[in-house]
């Protein structure tokens, strides 16, 4: 299984299951900010029983239920993922916890199986004793110190998503959902978004409040907005 984490789903790639914020067809979604959550209750599911005690106890000290809850993903979601490889997009290097994110892929890839794409993960194996490591070669010890998953950031009002891809969507368009007109009182065919001038372009398989503008940006790329009617 390929599963994409990260990656704004409207993007062309390929993979069998999309986990992103920005619901788009049959992808998961989980609220902005969530990655550190998410990466972390799915790499507990898949390696709970194979990790080193150290990290089995953290493992026993995360609350589940409040990231489940805060996070808006649940363990049906956990139960659509296989085993496979796991597509990192930018908004995991991006995240202010990447560090620890990384460290989460690294038990995936060393203790569940999976293959890391997109992303720079640690090594966390290193031999027992130097002196020997070219003789006992599988005699290797695993030093890895994870963080406290952080509170989750509330993203209210007018939520945009900065994709750097102008081919899922151009400088003049603001891509949403019906939702997203909705939420935002939106009565025109164009808005302002932070003062600049966008089309409206409704997608139909596009759910959710989260627009998608194009915008590079080097930071984590949901931005609150302030949207205005043109008339």
């Amino acid at each position: 299984m390929v599963i994409s984490i990260g990656n704004l789903p409207l993007k062309e790639i390929k993979a069998d299951v999309f986990l992103h914020p920005v619901k788009y067809k049959d992808s998961i979604t989980y609220e902005p900010m969530a990655e550190e959550a998410v990466i972390a209750l799915i790499a507990k599911h898949f390696t709970y029983d194979k990790v080193p005690e150290k990290v089995k106890e953290y493992f026993d000290e995360m609350d589940d239920g409040y990231l489940f809850s805060e996070s808006n993903f649940d363990e049906f979601d956990l139960e659509k993922l296989d085993v496979g490889t796991i597509l990192a997009g930018r908004d995991l290097s991006l995240h202010p916890k990447t560090e620890n994110i990384r460290k989460f892929l690294a038990l995936l890839r060393d203790f569940g199986g999976f293959e890391i794409k997109g992303i720079e993960v640690p090594e966390f194996f290193t031999p027992s004793d130097p002196e020997l490591a070219e003789i006992v070669e599988t005699e290797k010890s695993y030093e890895i110190a994870l963080e406290e998953i952080d509170e989750l950031e509330s993203f209210d009002g007018s939520v945009v998503y900065a994709c750097d891809d102008p081919i899922v969507v151009k400088n003049n368009e603001l891509l949403c959902s019906h939702q997203f007109i909705i939420a935002n009182k939106i009565k025109s065919l164009k808005v302002k978004v932070d003062g600049e001038i966008k089309e409206i372009k409704k997608i139909p398989e596009l759910k959710g409040t989260f627009g998608v503008i194009l915008k590079p940006v080097d930071e984590y790329p949901f931005l609150r907005v302030k949207i205005q009617n043109v008339n």
